[in-house]
């Protein structure tokens, strides 16, 4: 969909750019004064259908401060050690000046990495985690999580219960899955699963002042502290700043989140532009939407480029393969994971036909293996089985060209699951994708008497996002004359991302 005062040769090349850069785009909406103008999800993908948004999760959690802050909850300057006096070991001079503020605004001090393993206490982990020595901003999952951890611990109710009945049910928004910590609380930095139309709307409401459809949702006073730049951000670009859990750049406000997910607001054109996207680098992704895209309000459409535009829409997206030969598979059978690959698998993250590294958070996570595998077909459908932490699962993949949708919960988080299947040099090959995720699982099947060898490939990779996360750590940044060999080291793990199991039958 897209509306005349909008240029289709820039929204074409800004998808173009967006492929050259490796990035896959799943939806975007662009919004100008209330209006949605262009609105395109690429197969199978689609408007009704939440997707995890990662760290946007935390421009949720921002609007949840809010509320709580307006309605006497907390205060921006409420001590963390005097809500938490449970910690009171931890004591030291510097907790004095660790606020709500604080968390807010990432400037807690507290030690944190993106590579830490945080099945854990949140809370514990960042009560009992060091001041760090170089003072200020410092993007942490955890300092997030706090602002989630004390609304839910005042409130004495889930962030979703809490926000239910003050933002998600005035806005029109379906109550939304939220993965939480192993007490049941709903995480701070990550796990909210929503539409991008539920994205935009949020916005709209910062956009103009917390209203929308002229009736008050969000507190005035909060949409623009919230949005102003708290924090300026050494190293970076004279306009980059932090406010309350939301990005700000010159004139411009972001939500963002990783693999690309993104929800901005340009000032000047009074323009809202989300996308969900899939990529691991996502710097290019950040410059795209903040720099090329905004060039559509800037001219109108035209048969030539519309047609342009049309065509590459039509073009993209996951192409199903139908199966073109009979499949004899082994019925009635149950395989058991071998040892070896047990013990492999593990290395990285327990594999699973579902995405995981991808789509829940370190909280909840597996620790196990797939096992307990077994195979059925159905008319036109090839049923992959198994168990999982004691959860059951099923996997309906199409064999006609029409992938099946199926539905399974794993961890108690639900997926929606999209699938098809084929045979390609005698295996089997079937293509996975959870559509509230943003990860694609491609399953290589081989039987060979009573053992079947399976392969699985995710994208993107779970050991590149882990790779490039520790290219990017301080430690490697820091390794002098050691880099060369630390990179060759991690270039190396890269290229032993495709997982190859081995079952034999029960």
């Amino acid at each position: 969909m897209i509306k005349t005062k909008l240029s289709s040769e820039w929204i074409y090349k800004f998808y173009k750019e967006q492929e050259k850069y490796g990035i896959e785009n799943h939806g975007l909406i662009i919004e100008q004064g209330g209006e949605i103008l262009y609105e395109e999800y690429a197969y199978p993908y689609s408007a009704d259908m939440p997707h995890t948004l990662f760290s946007v999760t935390k421009s949720v959690v921002s609007t949840a401060a809010g509320f709580a802050v307006d309605e006497g909850l907390v205060s921006l300057d409420s001590k963390i050690l005097e809500i938490f006096p449970e910690y009171k070991a931890c004591e030291s001079s510097e907790w004095d000046t660790l606020t709500f503020r604080s968390v807010l605004t990432m400037s807690s001090n507290k030690e944190f990495s993106f590579l830490q393993d945080m099945t854990g206490d949140y809370v514990e982990m960042f009560m009992k985690a060091p001041f760090r020595k170089d003072k200020g901003f410092l993007y942490s999952n955890n300092d997030a999580h706090m602002v989630a951890a004390i609304i839910q611990k005042l409130s004495g109710m889930s962030l979703v219960d809490y926000l239910t009945p003050r933002l998600f049910e005035p806005l029109g928004i379906e109550i939304p899955q939220w993965e939480t910590d192993k007490k049941g609380d709903c995480i701070g930095g990550t796990g909210a699963y929503l539409k991008l139309r539920d994205l935009v709307k949020i916005m709209r409401c910062y956009a103009d002042g917390g209203k929308y459809n002229g009736v008050q949702i969000i507190p005035e006073w909060w949409t623009k502290e919230a949005t102003k730049r708290q924090v300026v951000l050494d190293g970076r670009d004279d306009e980059d700043g932090y406010g309350f859990l939301f990005w700000t750049h010159n004139g411009v406000v972001s939500m963002n989140g990783m693999y690309g997910q993104q929800v901005s607001y340009f000032s000047e054109s009074d323009a809202i532009v989300a996308a969900f996207n899939c990529v691991v680098k996502d710097k290019p992704n950040n410059y795209l939407i903040k720099n090329v895209l905004p060039k559509a309000f800037e001219g109108e459409s035209s048969p030539e480029w519309d047609e342009k535009l049309a065509y590459y829409l039509e073009s993209r997206g996951e192409k199903p393969v139908a199966c073109t030969e009979k499949l004899n598979i082994p019925t009635g059978k149950t395989y058991k994971l071998n040892p070896v690959s047990d013990v492999l698998a593990k290395i990285f993250f327990p594999a699973s036909l579902i995405p995981r590294s991808l789509t829940s958070s370190f909280a909840q996570r597996p620790v196990k293996n797939i096992d307990n595998v077994s195979f059925k077909l159905e008319e036109n459908i090839f049923v992959i089985c198994w168990e999982e932490e004691g959860d059951k699962v099923a996997v309906r993949c199409g064999l006609d060209g029409n992938p099946r949708m199926s539905e399974c919960s794993i961890k108690g988080y639900k997926y929606k699951v999209w699938a098809y299947a084929y045979t390609e040099n005698g295996k089997i090959k079937a293509v996975v994708k959870p559509l509230n995720t943003l990860s694609t699982q491609r399953i290589s099947i081989e039987f060979a008497g009573n053992a079947v060898k399976m392969q699985f490939k995710d994208t993107p990779s779970f050991a590149e996002f882990i790779m490039y996360n520790a290219g990017q750590s301080s430690f490697v940044s820091n390794s002098g004359k050691f880099r060369p060999i630390i990179d060759k080291g991690i270039n190396s793990a890269l290229k032993t991302t495709v997982m190859p199991m081995k079952f034999k039958v029960k």
